[in-house]
């Protein structure tokens, strides 16, 4: 048993013993960056629906009606029902403000449906033409965002590019120095770099006498600026 335990002891002062000489090698740290602009790819359109009843049954009934009227219409548009969504439903005391202090006015009920679809020129002409016969008026928004897929295809290819800026300046720098760079020690991606915004926003262009039925709108949307940033870690000899 001392036997055995001598020879532990001493394999362990081996192992602890090692000095690591990577650490001591000179080496060369750069941040690479990218960035592109790309134009959005989907579309996001907001309908609100909303009604004011002296009792919430009321107002809640109305708001189905509307809702009803407008999944119709979406429906004609070509968009099926499982892809309307329903957010941000309230409901609420309806509160007028006089000199004697607030008072209780009926019920507001309201929700919002969503619906999401690539984007088309064609398709945002023809939502437009059909709200602008709806008689009573649609209270609607349209935004444009960038898919996953775009998303992700665009990233994979702005991380390549700060990966090889990082490499071009490593070189620049190595050079300058009188130094050759050798092998690559380390990649630091995320650490200290946020992560890239996306703003869902939008152009509407139209001519000077806007036809009603929609067909003169122009949509463009506003292109979305993407970065990447990575720092990479180079020995140098």
């Amino acid at each position: 048993m001392k036997k055995l335990l001598l020879v532990f002891v001493l394999a362990s002062g081996t192992l602890f013993g090692q000095t690591d000489q990577t650490t001591l090698k000179p080496t060369v740290t750069v941040n690479g960056t990218s960035k592109v602009y790309i134009t959005p790819d989907m579309t996001e359109l907001n309908i609100h629906v909303s009604s004011l009843k002296m009792n919430m049954a009321d107002a809640t009934k109305a708001i189905g009606d509307q809702t009803q009227n407008y999944l119709k219409i979406l429906k004609d548009l070509g968009f099926k029902e499982a892809d309307v969504k329903t957010t941000n439903f309230s409901a609420s005391k309806n509160r007028i403000y006089r000199q004697n202090g607030p008072v209780d006015s009926g019920y507001v009920v309201s929700q919002n449906l969503t619906v999401k679809f690539g984007y088309s020129q064609a398709t945002l002409q023809k939502i437009v033409a059909r709200f602008s016969e709806v008689k009573d008026p649609v209270d609607f928004n349209i935004g444009f965002y960038v898919s996953d897929v775009l998303r992700e295809k665009t990233e994979a290819d702005l991380q390549s590019k700060a990966v090889a800026d990082a490499r071009k300046k490593a070189s620049n720098l190595s050079t300058a120095a009188g130094v050759k760079m050798s092998t690559l020690k380390a990649i630091v991606y995320g650490a200290d770099v946020s992560n890239p915004v996306y703003y869902k926003d939008m152009r509407m262009f139209a001519n000077a006498e806007m036809a009603s039925d929609g067909a003169n709108l122009s949509f463009a949307p506003q292109e979305i600026e993407l970065q990447e940033s990575v720092t990479v870690v180079w020995f140098v000899e």
